[in-house]
């Protein structure tokens, strides 16, 4: 009998251990080609797990490393050194750009072109990278006053994806719940949603996001997105892209997206006035879409077509308009980057992996983003602003060493 049992026990242990084993193995695997970054956040749903790293290939390849506070870009100290001049740079996964090397990202090329503009006299630059993919501006506004204000920036440079931003601000457009939203209660923002009103739900995501950790689900989820993937991809006679809502390139007409635009103007204007308390500059920069600056104007011709608008610049326009009226200055990126791509015949997003024209910024669309931005800093700098004259393209700011 005691053979038997001990037998039994043996079994039960080699199958434990057989489990562990490819646990280990599977975790491996999915580490390697599924690297996984993020990690609950209590107060914005999700944020990015300090200390994490790994290899990023599924669109474009870069090595990405989180820091000890959990963004990505090296460990800075809490107080700002004596010399030092600080742009902080909000947004989602624009700004996160985990496709492309830190050192290409558009808050990286910030840094270095910031550093040669005459009004910061040789001061050093540091351009800090708080993006984090999916987000929209109410957990921008969180990360804000929870992560950007310690660093005591000098600028805030806020960067508004209109391509899924509206959508990610809305309670009633937005499927991923696991978010804090503000909505419009008595003529004043209120934080809302079940992540604040829910303490069940805020288990339930603190489950999604930190069980993930063990990569399983992950794994098995990506390998069936990459098996199912082909037929889906975007072409340019048909580029359409998942994540994008392409009701933004018009006015709204239902009362979710009047409600979705009033709630991220609102949210802006708030960034910018806690900005001014803190006596920072603010730029509001709204980045492109594929589409917007596809480098050949009849495939632009055609979607406007298929869309029944007359051009795509109709978000733009507005955010730009909402800076006259509230009184912050306004960069629209996608008409310099549809410049500068059908000049150069160009394509701004996509890899070598992924379709050209689509997804994210390639390393080009990057360093035409950071130039553009850098630029227009510097005129303001130089310019010493009093927020009452808007400018939605920046002239072209000398630099020392500029040819």
């Amino acid at each position: 009998m005691i053979k038997k049992w001990c037998g039994t026990l043996a079994l039960i242990i080699a199958g434990f251990a057989l489990a562990l084993g490819l646990a280990d193995v599977g975790v491996r695997v999915a580490n390697w080609w599924f690297p996984y970054f993020y990690c609950y956040d209590p107060h914005r749903g999700w944020g990015l797990n300090a200390g994490s790293h790994g290899w990023y290939r599924r669109e474009g390849v870069a090595y990405v490393r989180i820091n000890h506070d959990g963004f990505r870009g090296p460990d800075y100290a809490r107080t700002k050194p004596p010399g030092v001049f600080r742009v902080a740079v909000l947004g989602d996964s624009y700004v996160e750009a985990i496709q492309v090397p830190e050192d290409k990202t558009f808050t990286a090329v910030i840094g270095r072109r910031l550093s040669h503009c005459p009004s910061l006299k040789g001061k050093h630059v540091e351009s800090m990278n708080f993006g984090v993919d999916g987000y929209g501006t109410a957990q921008e506004l969180i990360t804000l006053r929870r992560k950007v204000w310690q660093y005591s920036p000098d600028v805030v440079v806020l960067a508004i994806f209109l391509g899924n931003d509206l959508r990610n601000n809305s309670i009633a457009l937005e499927t991923d719940q696991c978010r804090p939203f503000y909505t419009y209660q008595d003529g004043h923002l209120r934080l809302a949603g079940p992540l604040v009103d829910s303490a069940a739900y805020r288990m339930w995501c603190a489950a999604r996001f930190d069980y993930r950790d063990l990569r399983f689900v992950e794994l098995f989820r990506n390998t069936w997105e990459t098996l199912k993937h082909g037929p889906s991809l975007p072409t340019a006679q048909h580029p359409i892209e998942k994540a994008i809502n392409y009701d933004i390139y018009k006015p709204p007409t239902s009362r979710a997206w009047q409600d979705a635009w009033q709630v991220t103007e609102a949210l802006i204007s708030q960034i910018h006035d806690e900005v001014l308390r803190h006596h920072a500059m603010f730029l509001a920069v709204t980045e492109d879409t594929s589409i917007q600056v596809w480098p050949q104007s009849q495939t632009r011709k055609q979607f406007e077509e298929k869309l029944g608008v007359s051009d795509l610049f109709y978000p733009d326009r507005r955010i730009a308009a909402l800076g006259r009226r509230d009184g912050f200055q306004v960069l629209n990126l996608a008409p310099i980057l549809q410049v500068y791509a059908e000049t150069h015949h160009v394509f701004l997003h996509g890899f070598k992996n992924t379709p050209m024209g689509f997804g994210h910024w390639n390393e080009t669309g990057h360093e035409q983003a950071g130039r553009a931005i850098a630029d227009k800093l510097c005129d303001m700098l130089a310019e010493n602003p009093t927020h009452d004259d808007q400018i939605t393209a920046p002239r072209q700011a000398h630099f020392a060493g500029d040819s």
